[in-house]
């Protein structure tokens, strides 16, 4: 992937060791917490995430690729939150996507520009066939983000995520690479 991407007012680059104590604060913020499947317990959690991502180069299938969404115009405003993807191992050729954004910088328009940035990206430089999306359906903010962006809904799996102690519905919503940008 080249980076940064930069997507309306924000840009998309890899998470930095440097970024580690502000993803783990927003990341620690209980509204955020909440529907995230990662909570890192420390702040060197971060750090050697971020240290890993450095080693593993372009060998990127299969693994969490962890991406800060920063203001292009204003760096000094910092990380404003993150959006991660996973490419599967075995063709390649589709990917899932999370994403993180402070409380303070929610309801802004950022997480949409964020994603159709990411989501372009993926598609033009990987030539991605699918993304798609797993979402809690009480977290009615993501689903309707991924909605205006173009992703649709395929499925709606009861009980069928152990998460945080207790058995959860999953929404499933995904865009093809030949339907996006329609």
């Amino acid at each position: 992937m080249n980076y940064p991407i930069k997507s309306g007012r924000i840009l998309l680059r890899p998470m930095a060791v440097s970024d580690a104590p502000r993803v783990y604060a927003y990341r620690n913020e209980p509204a955020v917490a909440r529907f995230q499947g990662w909570t890192p317990e420390t702040v060197t959690e971060v750090e050697d995430h971020a240290l890993n991502m450095q080693a593993w180069g372009n060998d990127i299938a299969g693994r969490c690729i962890q991406l800060v969404i920063e203001q292009q115009e204003n760096l000094a405003i910092g990380v404003m939150g993150d959006m991660a993807f996973s490419l599967d191992t075995e063709t390649k050729a589709q990917a899932e996507l999370g994403i993180a954004v402070d409380p303070a910088f929610q309801k802004q328009g950022f997480a949409h520009e964020a994603v159709t940035g990411l989501v372009s990206a993926l598609f033009d430089q990987l030539k991605l066939h699918r993304i798609h999306v797993s979402i809690d359906p009480a977290n009615r903010a993501s689903r309707m983000l991924f909605e205006r962006v173009g992703f649709r809904l395929e499925g709606h799996l009861r009980k069928s995520d152990y998460f945080k102690g207790a058995w959860c519905d999953d929404i499933v919503m995904a865009v093809l690479g030949e339907e996006w940008g329609e």
